[in-house]
């Protein structure tokens, strides 16, 4: 038994002590007299998974979104943004598949794109394209040999009326190098221009699909005179269902939330949609919370800039201290899977944006080190990919920005800025100019202020040498001042 207590959300009628939602007020839709207070219009029982019912209510929020919202951008698409590859769907007369190249058909219409987990799979269990088999992937491909992830994302497809459908692991070349990296420098328009976006957000593999069975959630009718009110369980915690599941812990899933305009998010309780404005429920609630406003801000980042406004490096640490506690199944991928974010932020400030630091915020992007809570482990790269040592991304583990106060602070100009008028990115080693200091310091206060975030080696602290990248404009009163020093 758990002692229950009013709660402050709107439909949400009774919580328990530690203020997890209980109970749900809802009003009949159907029901034409005044909706009751801390009651709102709502589906106490949903429609079964797959269902029209279930398509129906998608088809009505995208048709909200396109007539009331600015999330889907009205100007032609420039046809440099239409990915390498999609997966035609067919249609209900034809519902073969094939794989077509968008340069050589004239590809007209809109496109889903698929986010999801890839799992735990030996090669007989993935379903790719592969430069063996991709001519007969163009020519068909048997909607039954597709695992059910790829097949519930053709379902919806096709439901919402969109002829095509972009998967990574059928639209990307895998096991080559050449396509991958082309392929992972056009996330950001990948995703930004589809027309929506598919979240299998439960699924921990291409192999569980999405659109299953759930358990009907308990409710009571009560008859009103003013129509039927409805005592249902609490199920609408985007929170749990969406931002804490098992598709959201993956590094390459942050950039694919915010890049995207509008996201469909299939969880094992309920439907969510996800666009600017805010979140939708299957039950009929209406969500709204900073973060969902923020990583689903449909022309990310607008929201969070106006949100930081005066502080909008805050922003770019934000999403870099979140993107490094994400997990990775190859962890040489750290560099990779935020590219497309990193394009995003660099044209967004106009500036350069390499290797988690920001040309506009040059100073504050460096001065990052390991969580309180984290161990720092160097990555082994490939000898083709260069990743500077002095960046996080060289490293797994989660990171955090040292706090520096605004206005507060000087710059030495220590630390050369290499992002330079003429700086060309394709000729750049990754090596900086630095003038270098000894670190007078004894082994007692090393041990209190410094931080060392790999520890591979034993060092002698007075064999250090030091960049002072910042000083503090105020004095203590001792008349020392506080140095950012790397």
């Amino acid at each position: 038994m758990v002692k229950l207590s009013s709660s402050n959300d709107e439909h949400t009628f009774l919580s328990s002590i530690n203020g997890v939602p209980a109970i749900s007020l809802y009003f009949d839709p159907e029901s034409h007299g005044q909706i009751p207070a801390r009651a709102q219009l709502g589906l106490p029982l949903l429609p079964k998974p797959g269902s029209s019912q279930q398509f129906n209510l998608l088809e009505q929020w995208i048709q909200l979104c396109n007539t009331r919202h600015q999330c889907l951008q009205t100007k032609t698409r420039p046809s440099g943004q239409m990915p390498t590859r999609l997966l035609y769907v067919g249609t209900e007369r034809d519902p073969s598949l094939r794989l077509i190249e968008t340069r050589d058909e004239k590809v007209n219409g809109h496109y889903v794109a698929l986010s999801h987990c890839w799992g735990v799979l030996n090669k007989e269990q993935r379903v790719c394209t592969y430069a063996g088999n991709i001519e007969t992937f163009k020519k068909t491909i048997p909607f039954q040999t597709l695992p059910s992830t790829f097949q519930d994302a053709v379902t919806v497809t096709r439901a919402l009326a969109v002829p095509y459908l972009w998967i990574d692991s059928l639209c990307i070349i895998q096991e080559d190098d050449e396509d991958w990296m082309s392929e992972a420098a056009r996330m950001e328009d990948v995703f930004s221009s589809a027309y929506c976006t598919i979240a299998a957000s439960s699924s921990t593999s291409s192999l569980d699909g999405f659109i299953s069975k759930r358990a009907q959630r308990a409710a009571i009718g009560i008859q009103t005179s003013q129509g039927t009110l409805y005592l249902a369980e609490a199920i609408d915690d985007f929170k749990t269902h969406v931002e804490k599941s098992v598709l959201n812990t993956r590094g390459w899933v942050l950039q694919e939330r915010a890049l995207s305009r509008r996201t469909i998010h299939f969880t094992s309780t309920q439907m969510y949609w996800e666009c600017g404005e805010g979140v939708h429920c299957e039950t009929l609630a209406e969500l709204g919370n900073r973060q969902s406003m923020f990583l689903g801000d449909s022309n990310f980042p607008t929201y969070g800039l106006e949100y930081y406004r005066d502080e909008r490096i805050r922003l770019v640490q934000y999403l870099y201290q979140v993107y490094s506690g994400l997990s990775l199944t190859k962890s040489y991928d750290r560099s990779k899977a935020i590219l497309g974010l990193q394009k995003r932020l660099g044209s967004t400030f106009k500036s350069t944006a390499m290797y988690g630091v920001i040309s506009k915020y040059f100073e504050r992007t460096f001065l990052w080190q390991a969580n309180i809570s984290a161990s720092l482990a160097r990555i082994d790269y490939e000898p083709s990919q260069t990743v500077p040592s002095w960046s996080w991304m060289a490293v797994m583990g989660r990171i955090r920005y040292m706090d520096v106060s605004f206005d507060e602070v000087t710059w030495t100009g220590d630390l050369e800025n290499p992002f330079k008028a003429g700086f060309d990115e394709t000729e750049w080693d990754g090596q900086l100019a630095a003038k270098v200091k000894r670190l007078a310091i004894d082994d007692g206060e090393f041990e209190e202020r410094c931080k060392i975030d790999l520890s591979l080696y034993k060092f002698d602290p007075n064999s250090w040498k030091c960049v002072v990248v910042g000083k503090s404009k105020v004095s203590k009163q001792d008349g020392s001042i506080d140095q950012y020093v790397l």
